[in-house]
């Protein structure tokens, strides 16, 4: 095998080990993070400072690597945190983001810091070897091809067929082969006699504006692909599925860019990219985010950026002996990118504001650098230049006005009077889980109180809700005769009902996720009700904004914290109920559905305890999940509002529930309600543990029932 070969497969190699590192490691810490929507920025974020040390690494010691460096390459080896899980713990009371990103520096840094050299240190022993004046960046292909396939095969592949102990013990195995190779490419490049290179210019021969240019148009389509990320994440959830698509586009920009061949006349894209990026900014603004075609409209304007961007880049490339300087300013770019994101943002922001300041800079950029072309470009195509800018210009009406109904099938046109300007947002706020909003909206007095006259009703009602991204969270009627009453999911006609609304007896519950506080509707002073809280600022939002918390007279509290780490602290047998109510919002915390889940739920329940699982979700067949995993050691029933016949009532919403019985528990009461078996339920995937979870079928169902 020639050693050009074997450069080529230890380059594809690495890159492939590098990508699948990305989700797998996410993957890893998602559970001790409860599954934030921060988790993927801020890991990314860490990857792309990890890349830009190893790059630093190489420009400095480029020419004098040799055979030391492989034992940078087999240090890993001996202290692997893929294979043997060592040390990942959950963060402490101050921000998590800077919690995980130490984890990760513990524990990450240096298996991926050597595999982050790879190119450039085969880039190095290439040119070493070469006799023949060959170009090295083919090698770069090899690379992005590497990256593309670890990620396209990571979520189609590796998470759906494997759990994580075998696809960290692959990626070990892989991890071998790669050490084997850089072994055999060192030898086969210093059996060469090591040419003598004529002296190279430094980055001082660099001009500032050059290298301003590529920090520039690197740290943009960066920042651009995490606040895709983020706004998808904030509505499908932290999962690789959601990680992956905007990253395999960023790097596909790159394949296309820095490739031989141009697969989009630069034409057509200088024209269209625009209209593409405004399209996202429209959609991000005038268009409920929960239509699945929305995150279509972000990912092709999210394509568009990086390929003009990337595609400057290309243009303004240096000749290879500054490849060195130019790789460390690109990775310095992304580094910084990902870091405006992943934690500026969130402290200046309280929304993701980001997301247009970074197309209004990246407008600002290229009209810089192509402001001695864009005339002639106009003079060129100017019936191509007409349409894009038409295109554009027209978009941002469009898309106020055209909707898509998930129930006709089709898009349809809204009328301005569709768009209400009712809603008063009093408060809003951002931190690491999510994007928070509480909006009042004026109600009429007579259809609330249509039996008291004007001047009995007393002060005007009004409807306060949270919103989490487009996501309502909880809602109350503020009024003194009515703000004590359960309203959306859990309306007191609904499912929840036969779980809680028996009030006779002295129950002990605990619910896993406050949201507005509803639930706290259904109990009096005789019980006890413990809520487990993720996020602080939730409890923050329930109790200065809502009065569900203050009106309850039950020996209450909340616990804030990852649920399943707080649950371990509660004595054993002690429940009589447990509801897990962390699914609406579509961003699902998957480690509250495995087995272990299950057991540990099962440890705190008293005899004859109740399980219960609100799982009304626009995305994800929950159900599917619960029956599967549930099956071997619990009596499953499922129960949806939608299935009474009667008309839901202003103020109430269709509502999914699932409750989980130990095996020989009696639930005749239940079956009597109108609780059907889960058995005859007609899908069912593959029960989900904390060592595997696939979220690929229960979004196939789900969009399949639909």
């Amino acid at each position: 095998m020639s050693i050009s070969l074997k450069l080529h497969c230890f380059v594809f190699l690495g890159a492939c080990l590098l990508f699948t590192m990305e989700p797998l490691v996410a993957r890893m810490v998602l559970p001790l993070y409860g599954g934030s929507f921060h988790v993927w920025s801020t890991t990314l974020t860490f990857f792309q400072g990890i890349l830009f040390f190893g790059y630093l690494y190489c420009h400095i010691f480029a020419k004098r690597l040799g055979g030391w460096h492989l034992a940078l390459v087999v240090a890993p080896l001996v202290w692997l945190p893929l294979v043997n899980w060592i040390g990942l713990a959950p963060p402490g009371d101050g921000d998590p983001a800077w919690s995980l990103l130490f984890q990760l520096t513990l524990h990450i840094a240096l298996p991926f810091g050597i595999l982050a050299t790879t190119s450039v240190i085969a880039q190095s022993w290439f040119t070493r070897s070469d006799t023949d004046g060959s170009s090295p960046y083919p090698l770069y292909a090899s690379s992005n091809a590497g990256s593309l396939l670890a990620l396209l095969a990571y979520i189609a592949l590796c998470e759906p067929l494997f759990g994580l102990s075998v696809q960290r013990s692959l990626w070990y195995v892989g991890y071998l082969v790669y050490a084997v190779l850089a072994w055999r490419c060192w030898r086969m490049a210093s059996s060469h006699p090591e040419k003598v290179e004529p002296a190279t210019r430094t980055s001082r021969d660099i001009k500032t504006s050059t290298l301003v240019s590529w920090l520039l148009l690197s740290a943009l389509p960066s920042a651009f692909m995490l606040a895709v990320s983020n706004v998808f994440t904030l509505e499908l959830g932290s999962v690789p599925l959601v990680w992956v698509l905007p990253l395999i586009l960023y790097l596909l920009s790159y394949v296309f860019t820095f490739g031989r061949k141009q697969w989009i006349p630069p034409s057509l894209l200088h024209a269209f990219w625009p209209a593409a990026v405004v399209c996202g900014l429209s959609c991000l603004y005038f268009v409920d985010s929960g239509n699945l075609w929305v995150f279509a409209v972000h990912l092709v304007a999210l394509f568009a950026l990086a390929m003009v961007g990337h595609g400057e880049l290309h243009r303004l490339r240096p000749p290879s002996d500054q490849l060195t300087i130019f790789y460390l300013t690109i990775a310095l770019g992304g580094w910084m990118g990902s870091m405006a994101v992943s934690l500026v943002a969130p402290i200046w922001f309280i929304s993701l504001a980001e997301y247009p300041i970074i197309l209004g800079v990246f407008v600002l950029t290229i009209l810089n650098l192509r402001k001695g072309d864009l005339v002639g470009a106009l003079r060129r195509h100017p019936i191509l230049s007409s349409l894009g800018v038409s295109v554009a210009l027209a978009l941002p009406f469009l898309i106020s006005y055209v909707e898509f109904n998930p129930r006709l099938g089709k898009f349809v046109i809204s009328s301005p009077s569709d768009l209400s300007n009712e809603d008063e947002v009093i408060h809003q706020q951002r931190n690491y889980y999510g994007i928070y909003r509480v909006a009042d909206r004026p109600l009429d007095p007579q259809k609330i109180f249509p039996n008291i006259s004007e001047e009995g009703y007393g002060p005007e009602p009004f409807l306060r809700t949270l919103w989490h991204g487009s996501t309502v969270h909880g809602f109350q009627i503020m009024h003194p005769i009515t703000q004590k009453y359960p309203t959306s999911y859990y309306h007191s006609e609904g499912p929840l009902k036969d779980i809680l609304g028996d009030a006779k007896k002295t129950r002990n519950v605990a619910i896993i996720g406050l949201g507005v506080g509803t639930c706290a509707a259904y109990f009096n002073e005789k019980d006890s009700l413990t809520f487990y809280e993720l996020d602080p600022v939730i409890v923050d939002i329930a109790k200065k904004h809502f009065t569900y918390w203050d009106d309850c007279k039950a020996d209450k509290k909340i616990v804030t914290g990852d649920a399943r780490l707080k649950l371990k602290q509660a004595p054993n047998d002690s429940y009589d109920t447990i509801l897990v109510d962390a699914f609406s919002s579509d961003a699902i915390p998957t480690h509250l559905l495995t087995r272990e889940a299950l057991s540990l739920y099962k440890k705190k329940l008293a005899p004859q305890g109740t399980l219960v699982f609100h799982i009304t979700n626009r995305y994800y067949d929950l159900a599917a999940v619960l029956k599967s995993t549930s099956a071997e050691q619990w009596e499953a029933l499922g129960k949806g509002s939608y299935e009474s016949n009667e008309v839901l009532k202003p103020f109430q919403d269709n509502a999914l529930y699932c409750v989980l019985r130990r095996k020989g528990d009696d639930v005749s009461a239940l079956r009597a309600a109108g609780w059907r078996s889960m058995e005859g339920y007609p899908n069912e995937c593959a029960p989900w543990s904390d060592d595997y979870i696939n979220t690929l079928l229960p979004l196939y169902f789900r969009n399949l029932d639909y």
